[in-house]
């Protein structure tokens, strides 16, 4: 029997291997595949579309069809319009940010860890 090489784990990806359950759905006039919750939460990249492949009998290869790209936040989208419109109408009104400021918001994070990939959840955090 040949070796198999692994592929290393990328920084960005996450280890495979945890099982999730799930079961078939009658969806409309069809059937579908209902997973956990914490599937989709674990990887989003199967918010999208997905192709299933058979590859023995019960079992099957489910893959990402298309990769998704990042669905875009409609409350940022419409400040960050909102944003823009204020400076194409008033462009001479945009300060710099005032060291002193800045040495506050220094001063306010310093110490503060922070897991840039970390998912803050789905709970509104305000």
């Amino acid at each position: 029997m040949p070796a198999t090489k692994t592929k290393p784990i990328r920084a960005t990806e996450k280890p495979t291997g945890t099982e999730y359950r799930g079961k078939q759905t009658r969806t409309g006039n069809s059937f579908g595949f209902r997973f956990d919750r914490a599937l989709f939460k674990s990887h989003p990249e199967f918010a999208g579309e997905v192709k299933a492949q058979v590859i023995a009998p019960g079992r099957m290869l489910v893959s990402v069809a298309e990769p998704v790209t990042e669905r875009a936040d409609p409350v940022m989208a419409s400040f960050l319009a909102f944003l823009a419109s204020d400076i194409a109408k008033a462009p001479e009104t945009i300060q710099p940010m005032s060291r002193d400021l800045a040495q506050r918001i220094d001063r306010l994070v310093d110490g503060v860890a922070v897991a840039h990939d970390e998912s803050l959840g789905e709970e509104s955090l305000l």
